[in-house]
């Protein structure tokens, strides 16, 4: 026992001594906590910092050795203690800090064509490691994506947050053909099985339980959001549209900002404080969760995640980030003053050009309304491509989508009292087929024909808000789930509205096109049969 006590001892670098109050008390600590898991991660981090800090002598690696030697310690002592939180706290840590150290070897090492070349050379334990330390994120973001001759990024990464089902995925991949890399983030395990089962990656997760300035975010080149729309929408309670709960949003994105460090500075007489050469005062020390705490106040906590919009795109910045733009799709009710606060803080860190625009899905193609809120913001210049049609899309009637005869009528709200005087159910349920549909929601799946008490199925519903009708459908829970189907079905950003944002987001002006090919064979697939060779040569020329 005492020389294995006294070996601990010897183990301390001589120029960690003096920081020891009591080298043999750390020695026992040391050897209680001797084999466990934590201590193990921490000892083999403080290693490899010693010689680092012995091959580079300078102030900042001796520093860093130090903390790590002391990261042992306090290791140690938590297990003794039995702290079992805080010793895996601190394994994580060293854990993390070998793992950046290994990624920062490998980006010294020199150019490869690909992420995933690099990553394929690599020994089990260490790929391990680092898909440990991208996680939930995948492995090959840790490291920057190819780039053409002219400095350009191949294959841009995406993330979409709220994604869905994978709508707004959708656009992109399929009506786009987009070259990108999207990674979608939603709380729903549904939705995310929906999402999956598409072929889109999608991580399950909590937004706000995610660290918007992870590793793997610095090279991401866009930033879509879509947060939740019940707090604003005419048809809830309007929660969000309380000015207290206007206030408290508009609070938490100049907390936000503070937090990344994008407040600006207004200098007077020409004097710059230091540490606000750039501009900006320095970060505040809030963490992002303590940014967040106060939306915690409001009555519909939905309406607080507006407030992701600033967090995440100034985070990554901060974090050395290369975030080119930001996407963001809301209710066309959202308060004008959240939009101005959001938009003047992105304006603030960097992203000149925002703008903002208000769509109906039906005028890209859709056969069912959806008025929605688009805004984005860019570090360049305004994008050169339009995102009005054109010419007017075609109009797909409800009652083409689901194979009705004209005229005919649906009911929404199931079957009510017909009023002598105008033919019509009374409560207003009663819409016309030969129309566009009404915006469609969750109760959609009980909609049903006001002559037949035909109901409509859910791929009718899917080709309703613009997605194949062999899209998949995933509940997670008991029973059927056909009204949580519904309403993931409901809740998607449209394909095609998709198609014409990113199509101008992306630079791609051929995206009325390639929307115009998809809407044909989405709800006319017969006309495009009976065209023939050349119609479907045609519309793959288009699309691809």
């Amino acid at each position: 026992m005492i020389e294995t006590e006294a070996a601990e001892r010897a183990a301390l670098p001589e120029w960690f001594a003096h920081v020891a109050e009591d080298q043999e008390e750390d020695a026992a600590a040391l050897h209680q906590a001797a084999g466990h898991p934590d201590l193990i991660e921490c000892r083999r981090t403080a290693d490899l910092l010693v010689d680092f800090a012995q091959a580079h002598t300078d102030e900042e690696a001796d520093g860093w050795a130090l903390d790590a030697m002391l990261r042992v310690i306090q290791c140690a002592y938590a297990i003794v203690d039995g702290a079992t939180e805080e010793a895996a706290e601190c394994g994580r840590a060293a854990k993390g800090e070998r793992a950046a150290m290994t990624l920062d070897r490998l980006e010294s090492e020199g150019p490869a064509a690909t992420a995933a070349e690099r990553l394929v050379a690599l020994d089990r334990e260490t790929y391990e490691l680092l898909q440990w330390y991208a996680g939930p994120w995948p492995v090959e973001w840790l490291l920057p994506p190819a780039k053409n001759g002219q400095g350009r990024v191949i294959r841009p990464r995406i993330v979409v947050l709220f994604t869905g089902p994978g709508g707004l995925t959708h656009g992109i991949l399929r009506i786009l053909r987009a070259n990108v890399d999207i990674v979608g983030v939603d709380l729903d395990r549904g939705a995310v099985a929906t999402s999956t089962a598409a072929g889109h990656r999608t991580i399950h997760a909590d937004v706000t339980d995610l660290d918007p300035e992870h590793p793997c975010l610095q090279h991401v080149t866009g930033i879509a959001l879509t947060p939740p729309c019940q707090a604003y929408n005419p048809s809830g309670l309007r929660k969000g549209h309380y000015a207290g709960a206007i206030e408290l949003i508009e609070r938490t994105v100049l907390e936000a900002a503070a937090a990344a460090g994008f407040c600006p500075v207004i200098t007077t007489g020409g004097n710059v404080a230091p540490g606000c050469e750039d501009g900006y005062a320095p970060r505040s020390r809030m963490t992002w969760d303590e940014v967040r705490e106060p939306l915690a106040e409001l009555e519909d906590a939905r309406a607080g995640l507006m407030a992701e919009v600033v967090i995440w795109p100034l985070a990554m910045l901060a974090r050395g980030g290369s975030v080119e733009w930001v996407a963001v799709e809301q209710s066309s009710a959202l308060p004008a003053r959240i939009e101005a606060a959001l938009m003047d803080r992105l304006s603030e860190a960097g992203w000149h050009t925002t703008e903002a625009f208000t769509l109906d899905a039906v005028d890209y193609g859709s056969a069912s309304h959806r008025k929605r809120r688009l805004m984005a913001a860019y570090r360049g210049e305004r994008p050169f491509v339009d995102l009005t049609p054109t010419e007017p899309f075609p109009v797909t009637t409800f009652a083409e989508v689901v194979g009705w005869p004209a005229g005919r009528n649906y009911l929404t709200r199931g079957n009510r009292p017909v009023d002598p005087v105008t033919g019509r159910a009374k409560g207003g349920s009663s819409r016309s087929a030969d129309l566009a549909s009404t915006c469609i929601t969750a109760t959609a799946y009980g909609w049903t024909c006001a002559e037949t008490g035909e109901r409509i199925t859910l791929e009718d519903i899917s080709r309703l808000v613009g997605l194949p009708g062999d899209y998949p459908a995933h509940h997670v829970g008991r029973g059927r789930g056909i009204r949580n189907l519904t309403q993931q079905r409901a809740d998607i950003v449209c394909p095609m509205v998709a198609a014409a944002l990113f199509g101008r987001i992306l630079g791609d002006p051929r995206w009325e096109a390639k929307t115009r090919a998809y809407v044909e064979n989405l709800y006319r697939p017969a006309k495009v049969e009976e065209g023939g060779q050349s119609l479907l040569q045609t519309l793959f020329s288009v699309v691809v």
